[in-house]
């Protein structure tokens, strides 16, 4: 039989479609079939990983404000001069300070507070670097002494509960013990001296040559109608030795002298012994004065 005769006598009837709700019908069984592989919800993972970060977070602010607090403590230096000898000291802010033998400063290793503090035991000589934005303040044994910018010596003797503070240049203003006021108790003049008596909390304000009073950083000596105990003060401090004075007249007698070429004790105590009339013995170390 012819195949091709036989598709002749076939007719196919033409399906009626709507072919608009027809495609409507798929793109909602996609749109369905997509929806049910959605969770809703957030998975473990994403937890997990949210709350590592939360933690690393909290750690990390924790980590820098721990930092930020141990930057806030500034170390404390010491320098202490050992016996016989004499150290410079420069502080943070280029502050040049001399300790005579025996003496003592404390001081930040940074400046960071509105003024700036040290605290002294022994004999030490300042050239403060000015900073009107920061006072400079020095406290020993309850005293405190308030520079903005300065040269100035300070002697602290625990021993005898007596604090001298001699001004070379410049002014500094005196805090007696239990003073936490504005106003000072006293303001010293160059070529003043302030000498503060612990025991009954009084300042007593001389003159003197202040010059003398830096003679045992330089070696250079420069007495100006000066008394022998003054004098002999000095020579204690420059040379590191006691000096006894054994006759009160003789403490009170004017000298005037000048030694520039880094002298012995041995010769200036020869060459003042012409004009002040006296004799000297050493015994021990320590010298006696007749």
């Amino acid at each position: 039989m012819d195949i091709n005769k036989c598709f002749d006598k076939i007719h196919f009837k033409s399906v009626e479609t709507d072919s608009e709700a027809l495609f409507m019908k798929v793109q909602q069984r996609i749109l369905q079939d997509n929806i049910s592989y959605i969770k809703t919800g957030v998975s473990r993972f994403w937890k997990y990983w949210a709350v590592a970060a939360s933690v690393a977070l909290f750690a990390s602010f924790a980590m820098y404000f721990i930092s930020e607090k141990k930057d806030e403590t500034i170390p404390i230096l010491e320098v202490m001069a050992i016996s016989g000898s004499k150290t410079k000291v420069i502080l943070p802010d280029s502050t040049i300070v001399w300790l005579n033998s025996n003496s003592t400063i404390r001081y930040p290793q940074k400046f960071i507070s509105m003024t700036r503090e040290v605290d002294i035991v022994g004999e030490v000589l300042f050239d403060v670097k000015r900073d009107v934005h920061k006072p400079f303040i020095v406290k020993s044994n309850g005293l405190k002494i308030q520079v903005l910018g300065t040269k100035f010596n300070v002697f602290s003797d625990y021993c005898s509960g007596v604090i001298e503070t001699t001004l070379l240049s410049g002014s500094v203003s005196i805090y007696k013990e239990n003073n936490d006021s504005s106003k000072s108790d006293l303001i010293l003049k160059p070529d003043q001296q302030a000498i503060y008596r612990i025991s009954d909390n009084h300042i007593e304000v001389k003159n003197v040559h202040a010059d003398s009073y830096q003679s045992w950083v330089s070696g250079i000596f420069i007495f100006e109608e000066n008394t022998v105990e003054e004098i002999m003060c000095s020579l204690e401090r420059a040379f590191n030795v006691k000096i006894h004075l054994e006759n009160d007249k003789l403490k009170q007698v004017r000298l005037t002298a000048q030694f520039k070429e880094r002298e012995t004790l041995d010769e200036i105590l020869s060459i003042l012994q012409i004009s002040a009339h006296y004799s000297y013995t050493k015994k021990k170390g320590e010298i006696y004065i007749k």
